[in-house]
């Protein structure tokens, strides 16, 4: 049976009108749609839920609050065709709609999947472009986000439109690097990286929110911990336990610490040959070393044992702790 467009303007309005004088449920059928939707007939206190596939009993993904906006269109199958919506009586409709129900593929917060259609109206997302644009580190802003406000996971995209290819999925709580924000398509896009390495692109700023450091208080500003080590101006000095060689003990290095505050700091550790490794501390996390060409780009690797940093770069071993990193 053949398919019209969604309709636009008056003509839409009259059809919604239509429908819901029914007294039913029953969506319309289209081929495009609109840009977004607006959820509508779920109950207070209920949600509509997101499923993986197109069917009541697939995986749910995700779920939007009754009174959800700014809910993406993908694409929508199934429902009543505007023949059958204008020429259908009201149990010939119900009918048809129980064996033909309505689907939409939505994104909504990041998550991706489908919904049942007879909940969805017409709407826009003109208050996605509220608020302002966050300052980037070196103007001040936070240096790192926290996901939040996603029932599934946040899509991180190629460029900064809701369209654009996805390369990455970040549950909620993921930590990323603030690499400065900006505006576009009346939304606020962030250029992000998961803090330790990890594609780069774009999410929505909606959904991040100041990551808080291991002192308890987001870091803001520039991180200026490795420019400061480079010059020799540590906060504190002391041995710390290493090893150059693989097989060989452990011994004492002497080591200066550069810190940032909120677990950013650059610690400087000398061999007793007089050889020198830096090692990089991000949000209270061991993040990579100053390997070079020269010795063999070695691999980094850091786990964690209580308050102690168990690190290796290459053949190289080193024990340093919290206290190194956040003082105190």
């Amino acid at each position: 049976m053949a398919r019209v467009p969604w309709p636009s303007g008056g003509a839409l309005g009259l059809l919604v009108g239509l429908a819901m004088g029914l007294g039913s449920s029953i969506a319309l059928a289209d081929a495009d749609g609109p840009d977004f939707y607006v959820v509508r007939g779920v109950a207070h206190g209920d949600v509509l839920n997101i499923r993986a596939e197109p069917d009541p009993d697939a995986r749910k993904v995700g779920e939007i609050p009754p009174d959800g906006t700014c809910v993406r269109n993908v694409g929508c199958q199934g429902g009543l065709t505007f023949q059958e919506l204008t020429e259908l009586s009201p149990a010939e409709k119900e009918k048809r709609e129980r064996e033909n129900p309505r689907w939409c593929k939505v994104e909504y917060r990041g998550v991706t999947g489908w919904v049942a259609g007879r909940y969805l109206a017409e709407g826009d997302c003109r208050t996605s472009g509220a608020g302002e644009v966050p300052a980037a580190p070196e103007h001040g802003g936070p240096r790192n986000w926290e996901v939040t406000g996603v029932s599934g996971g946040l899509h991180l995209r190629e460029r900064p439109s809701a369209t654009a290819k996805v390369v990455a999925t970040y549950a909620p709580g993921t930590v990323l690097d603030n690499l400065g924000c900006l505006r576009a398509e009346d939304g606020v896009w962030c250029d992000v990286q998961k803090i330790g390495g990890g594609p780069r692109g774009y999410v929505a700023a909606q959904f991040l929110k100041p990551a808080v450091s291991p002192d308890g208080t987001p870091a803001m500003g520039p991180d200026d911990s490795a420019l400061r080590a480079g010059k020799g101006e540590f906060d504190a000095t002391g041995p710390i336990p290493c090893a150059r060689y693989a097989g060989q003990p452990m011994t004492q290095c002497q080591m200066g610490v550069a810190r940032a505050g909120g677990g950013y700091a650059t610690v400087v550790v000398t061999h007793p040959d007089g050889r020198k490794r830096a090692i990089f501390f991000r949000n209270g996390i061991a993040i990579g070393a100053d390997t070079s060409e020269a010795d063999g780009y070695h691999e980094f690797s850091a786990r964690k044992e209580s308050d102690l940093h168990l690190i290796r770069v290459g053949p190289e071993r080193y024990e340093i702790p919290d206290a190194v990193v956040l003082g105190g």
